[in-house]
């Protein structure tokens, strides 16, 4: 079968104005608001009180010299949400601080103004006393929604998933989370000055986010308390996530005879290909298959008393299967090998114990830009099969958000790729599988938004190795793999499924007993460090395999597309997976989401992401749009922009020839987020996204006119006094593809969605055009318009294909595309219709 490149398309996007037509307005019954007289007591009595146990508290803690504002709680009712917003927009200098939840209930701690808490009492006193010209109480919204209020304590300051605070006298790394945003000078300097008069010692990094600063310090729970002025600028108070130290060492599998033969056939990539650079234990440059591929310039620690050797052996199993992949084929197989890419190691681990300060945010992003440094014009993967334990789950950590600002470029507007491990069960793998697989959180920092998470599942069952006799392997073929994680536990949180997709991630074996063992057979086959021992090859299982592999796949499309950005090829392996028969009988369609969860979007497939063919053709548009726009102060808060409608060269006229052939579109868009990670709940400014995206597919019988309608109140109609019709019920187009999702309702998590559905070529001849638009981001409430108005860059990934092998749907779209420049050309000028 003939093999093309896909199209990377040029000049199909046309803008459009963008207000979103979900309208805030829009009401469910609500329940009844409570007694305004009753109430209102309670909280003006709160009130008072809470502020009296401050000033109080104020004269006994040092943490609290020079506060100019009252730290207080206030507890969400049950019934309605807290109208924070509306208090920040009424109180000058009101803010929130963090959120957490407690006893299933919303707490927020706020920071209210010594000058403000008696207008705050002042609009309590209105609740019950006024009323609008409507009818209602004044400050309804916001006294309604208010349970209780109280002062905070230094201990509420604690945000940690955990509920158990440290021991008082406890010593341990704290990350210690600092408001930048209301003060001119420098708080990082301020609180290292600070520290060092106290005797507490801190780290030298720090991370940077756009109204925090983050540095670790090593102190008991009751030194912050004596820290002088310390809640003046403290957000957060979270215990620093520290790695498992230990990592499986494996027998070797294989024989230096087979590593020469594979040496022979192998063309290895020229100095400046594509690098896959492994964040790990350091890599063994000496071992014959690899030494050729890794530079000794390449070959780096963050620290350099720890030297670049692996020291443990991990690092170089990684780095076999990042260059070769599983190394059974290529081992013994007769075909030649030409690989286009290469390694680089930076070793990210201490040689014993952990890192002190446990700083993996900083040194995570510290180390990539240490590879960074020595080949600054090379392209590369990053892997990282290195997690921490954490009761954080979904919500971010200083590591993941670190992560996500480095991909996305901030500070310095270079994007980049990373690759990370889901991580893997610790104890007792594969006794309780699958539950315990579903009831295991992926551990940090894999719940990053813009890296690509790996979890692992397995095709290995079958063993061979002698003394294994009536051994069975506990996960069947196309299932999770018995040591990967998940994000089942999340239930139904708003936040990205984890993991983004599975490879090979080995298997284990049972002997029907109880009794559960790691099997060669059953594992991944890769290079073993020369100083673990005299044999050169060994294994790797988990989802450190699974991620060399997926970084592997990463650096191959890299190489083939040297103009594709990460979010390009994040999102080519995305677009290139599918379930399996078996994921798909363990979770089907009305488990979806729960399939999400464990397998993310199912296993790729390199060579569907690499090449298209003449029944299967992928175009690819990489492009920014404007999310929001600025509006000057005093007016409404800042609106969305614009969307993008992207016009597909496809047919319509070879399409509706083929009538009825079947046809598969499918459809993802990926892009990268700027984290802001401060623990505020879901407060619309605080939000973690700086913003989102979502792609629609104009549907069958639907113009281009109705499209645009169906997405952006913009393109509706208007009544002689300017205001805006609604359009009628029922007039919008329903939707009869058969998604394997649904783009509006399952897919749209994180930053990078992905969805296809199934239908015939008449249906893809009006399927022709796709808008991008966006949605709610923290850039949105910035009052700084050079925040507010930042591009986004965005990959949107078609592809289309059929199983009819008479039907050449490259050729259509080569033809397509011929055509319309020879329009451009001629001097033509082709519309979308707007019938």
């Amino acid at each position: 079968m003939a093999e093309y490149r896909h199209f990377l398309l040029q000049d199909t996007r046309t803008k459009h104005g963008y207000t979103s037509t979900i309208r805030g307005g829009d009401k469910k019954n609500s329940p009844p608001r409570p007694e305004r007289k009753t109430h209102a007591e309670k909280l003006l009595s709160d009130l008072e009180k809470a502020e009296k146990k401050a000033k109080a508290r104020q004269k006994e803690e040092p943490a609290r010299d020079g506060l100019q504002f009252i730290p207080m709680l206030f507890d969400e009712s049950s019934d309605f949400d807290l109208k924070l917003e509306q208090l920040e927009n009424t109180s000058p200098g009101t803010r929130i601080v963090s959120a957490k939840k407690r006893d299933g209930r919303k707490e927020y701690l706020v920071a209210v103004p010594d000058s403000e808490v008696s207008k705050l009492a002042d609009k309590f006193r209105d609740y019950r006393d006024k009323d609008h010209w409507r009818g209602k109480p004044k400050n309804e919204p916001l006294a309604s929604s208010i349970a209780d209020i109280d002062a905070a304590e230094l201990e509420d300051y604690w945000t940690d998933a955990s509920e158990a605070l440290p021991k008082a006298d406890e010593m341990l790394w704290w990350e210690v989370w600092l408001g930048t945003s209301d003060t001119e000078w420098n708080v990082a300097d301020w609180f290292r000055k600070t520290a060092a008069a106290q005797e507490i010692v801190v780290s030298p990094q720090q991370v940077q986010f756009p109204d925090r600063v983050v540095i670790l310090g090593y102190a008991s729970f009751g030194q912050w308390r004596s820290f002088p002025g310390l809640l003046r600028l403290l957000a957060e108070l979270r215990k620093a996530a520290v790695v498992a130290g230990e990592f499986t060492s494996l027998p070797p599998a294989g024989q230096a005879e087979s590593i020469n033969g594979l040496l022979e056939r192998t063309t290895f990539a020229d100095d400046d290909a594509v690098r896959v650079c492994v964040l790990d234990t350091g890599v063994d440059r000496g071992h014959p298959l690899l030494e050729d591929s890794l530079s000794e310039q390449h070959t780096q620690a963050w620290d350099d008393d720890w030297g670049s050797d692996d020291h443990d052996g991990h690092g170089t199993e990684m780095a076999g299967v990042c260059l070769f992949g599983p190394l059974g084929k290529p081992l013994y197989s007769d075909e030649q090998i030409e690989l286009l890419h290469r390694l680089e190691s930076v070793k990210i681990l201490p040689r014993t114990g952990e890192n002190a300060p446990p700083d993996y945010g900083p040194i995570t992003v510290g180390s990539m830009a240490l590879a960074e440094s020595v080949s600054p014009q090379s392209q590369r993967v990053f892997c990282m099969a290195v997690t921490a334990s954490s009761d954080d789950q979904w919500r971010p950590t200083l590591w993941s958000a670190a992560i996500d600002q480095a991909t996305a470029g901030v500070g310095d507007n270079h994007r980049r790729l990373l690759t990370v491990s889901a991580g893997n069960l610790r104890e007792d793998v594969g006794k309780n599988y699958p539950d315990e697989n579903h009831v295991s959180s992926v551990e940090d920092p894999a719940q990053s938004w813009n890296a690509l998470t790996v979890g692992g599942y397995t095709n290995l069952a079958w063993i061979q190795e002698s003394g294994l006799e009536g051994y069975t392997p506990i996960a069947s073929p196309g299932t999770l793999s018995p040591g990967s994680r998940t994000s089942l536990c999340w239930g139904d949180e708003p936040w990205p499924y984890k993991p983004d997709v599975v490879f090979e991630g080995g298997n284990y074996a049972s002997d029907g007993s109880g009794f559960i063992t790691d099997v060669d057979d059953l594992q991944v086959l890769t290079t073993r460090s020369l100083e673990k021992g005299d044999a050169p090859l060994g294994t790797t299982r988990d989802t450190s395999a699974a991620t060399a592999q997926a970084s592997r796949m990463a650096a191959i499309l890299q190489a083939e597309y040297p103009d594709y950005w990460p979010e390009t090829i994040r999102g080519l392996v995305v677009h290139s997976a599918q379930w399996t028969p078996q994921m798909l009988d363990e979770f089907p369609h009305a488990d979806r989401r729960r399939r999400l969860r464990v397998y993310g979007m199912g296993v790729p497939d390199l060579d569907r992401a690499r090449r298209s063919a003449s029944g299967f053709t992928t175009m690819v548009i990489q492009d920014e749009l404007q999310p929001f726009a600025f509006v000057e102060s005093g007016k409404p808060d800042n609106s969305t922009h614009e969307m993008h409608v992207h016009d597909l060269p496809i047919s319509r006229e070879v399409l509706e020839e083929l009538t009825n052939t079947p046809i598969r579109m499918r459809v993802t868009l990926s892009y990268f987020i700027e984290p802001n990670p401060p623990r505020r709940e879901n407060v619309a400014r605080y939000q973690y996204a700086s913003h989102g995206l979502r792609f629609s597919v104009r549907r069958p019988q639907e113009t281009a006119a109705k499209m645009r309608s169906r997405l952006s109140r913009t393109f509706w109609l208007k009544d002689s006094d300017s205001k805006t019709i609604q359009p009628k019920k029922g007039s919008t187009i329903s939707d009869d593809r058969e998604w394997d999702l649904g783009p509006e309702k399952v897919s749209v998590r994180g930053s990078v969605h992905s969805d296809c559905w199934n239908g015939t070529a008449a249906q893809l001849a009006s399927s022709n055009l796709i808008a991008v638009y966006p949605v709610t981001g923290w850039w949105r409430y910035r009052r700084d318009p050079d925040v507010v108005q930042r591009k986004a860059r965005y990959s949107l990934i078609v592809s289309i294909s059929t199983g009819d092998t008479s039907v050449d749907l490259y050729s259509m779209v080569a033809n397509e595309i011929q055509i319309r420049i020879a329009a451009q050309s001629a001097g033509v000028v082709t519309e979308i219709e707007s019938e």
